[in-house]
């Protein structure tokens, strides 16, 4: 059944335009900045650690108690971010002009990691020039070449499902996304892969809980990182700069189809390719962001099945009636709506450099502006019962672009939301094809859902997606 909830509002940027400075609607010089919308009255130490333990409460309970626009203040250094998610403020940031309203994520504590010339942390005409380099890789023809190696990468690791018994599932999808980025985007080899796995679980190991609260409660710095975190990316760091160098040597490089090779390759308006630096930032990046988001995902579109049968059942049905030449329409649908019941990264940044209206609020110059994904995907202007899965909303109309921002929005959308989707997309119909999930016996805690639990910037289940996997009938024997 559709949903019958209305469509997010077409909107005029009428009455949301910036204000220009010295024009007749800028402040003058030494003039008070209006104020920002009002946030939870708890001391920001009590804000900090909710964010980092508990965010998805925090943000149900703010929106709840104060509205669709507020303001979060974080100790120790009283840095106030400004969330938004009524589809019509989504927009007008989203369209902002990048000069107006860049990305704040340069600035971020992900920023040190990702590096400088991360497509992720550029603004301006440096963020398009890097976006456009990346961009063919990620599309057409390019994504079908990677589609036997998300396959072959999610059957090698059922091998190892314990059948019949109880396992956490995402720390096997996200063995699958990591073998499946270290094979699709750096074409290594066998030998080469332990090697690159093993640094990058160096970087991913020490952010659980404990580490993010303590890590939320430090001042911001754009510092390189320092201790078990800085040598695990030294470490990484030297493993990629080893395969760069090792790769321009190769005599088969404009052979190659990996889309490190293809990178390496690339050219700017001007013929000039990436360099060193600028590679191993955009591949830090794809490495960090790509496959652990997606393997989130993966398990959070189990987690919501196991707890809703019908729909389970339905999805295998098309899973069946696709082997023999049927469609994915479901498949999408249930994909679609994970990502917006259970979205992954919970926010983007803006950094505003000049005043503007945002809805009913003049947003002072230097306001950290904060499209909220989750509570936009929740918004109940789009969605009938927002909080509740039911993928039937999504097979009559897509998405609208302004209510369902998993992948964010605007000129700095995720390069790879397209090959996130497919690699989701055969995963999960390469497992159920074979396998059928059940809740775990006596999981009385989590029978009605898994809490959400933060590592690092990605939400995910708290039990790791605990499930219990059995063969199929039709493919038992």
């Amino acid at each position: 059944m559709a949903s019958t909830a209305p469509a997010a509002p077409t909107v005029s940027l009428n009455g949301a335009k910036p204000r220009e400075p010295g024009g007749s609607g800028s402040r003058p010089p030494h003039s008070v900045s209006p104020p920002l919308p009002p946030g939870p009255r708890a001391p920001a130490i009590a804000q900090t650690v909710a964010w980092a333990l508990a965010p998805t409460w925090l943000l149900d309970q703010c929106a709840k108690r104060i509205g669709r626009t507020f303001t979060l203040t974080f100790a120790p250094s009283g840095l106030k971010l400004v969330m938004v998610s009524d589809p019509e403020d989504v927009r007008t940031v989203f369209t902002a002009p990048a000069e107006i309203a860049p990305s704040a994520t340069g600035t971020s504590p992900v920023a040190p990691i990702m590096g400088p010339n991360s497509v992720l942390t550029l603004t301006g005409e440096a963020h398009m020039r890097q976006r456009k380099l990346l961009l063919p890789p990620f599309h057409g023809e390019r994504m079908r070449e990677y589609e036997d190696v998300i396959v072959q990468a999610t059957r090698r690791d059922m091998e190892s499902w314990p059948i019949g018994e109880p396992m956490r599932l995402q720390e096997h999808t996200r063995r699958i996304t990591l073998e499946v980025i270290l094979r699709a985007v750096f074409g290594v080899e066998a030998e080469r892969m332990e090697e690159l796995r093993s640094a990058i679980a160096g970087l991913m190991t020490p952010l659980h809980p404990l580490a993010v609260l303590l890590f939320s409660l430090r001042r911001p710095s754009l510092d390189r990182p320092t201790g078990a975190l800085g040598r695990s990316l030294d470490r990484l760091d030297a493993v990629v700069y080893a395969e760069l160098e090792r790769r321009r040597s190769q005599e088969d490089l404009a052979e190659r189809t990996d889309i490190l090779s293809l990178l390496m390759q690339a050219r700017d308006e001007a013929g000039r390719p990436m360099t060193d630096p600028e590679l191993r930032d955009e591949l830090v990046t794809l490495l960090l962001a790509g496959h652990e988001t997606t393997s989130a995902s993966v398990a959070w579109v189990v987690e919501r099945l196991v707890r809703h049968p019908e729909k389970l059942r339905r999805l295998i049905e098309e899973v069946d009636a696709a082997a023999d030449g049927g469609g994915d329409e479901y498949m999408t649908a249930v994909v679609n709506e994970t990502l917006r019941v259970r979205p992954v990264v919970p926010v983007v940044a803006r950094m505003l450099r000049q005043d503007m209206q945002v809805g009913p609020h003049l947003l002072p110059a230097g306001t950290r502006v904060m499209p909220n994904i989750y509570l936009t995907n929740r918004n109940p202007r789009a969605y009938e019962d927002p909080a509740e899965f039911r993928p039937e909303r999504f097979l009559d109309e897509p998405p609208q672009t302004f209510s369902w921002i998993p992948f964010g929005g605007g000129i700095r959308r995720c390069i790879g939301a397209s090959f996130a989707v497919v690699e989701m997309k055969l995963i999960l119909r390469t497992a159920l094809g074979e396998l059928e999930p059940v809740v775990p016996e006596g999981a009385r805690m989590w029978r009605r859902g898994e809490w959400v639990r933060r590592r690092a910037i990605t939400l995910v289940p708290a039990a790791g997606t605990r499930v219990v996997w059995h063969r199929r009938s039709r493919t038992a024997g």
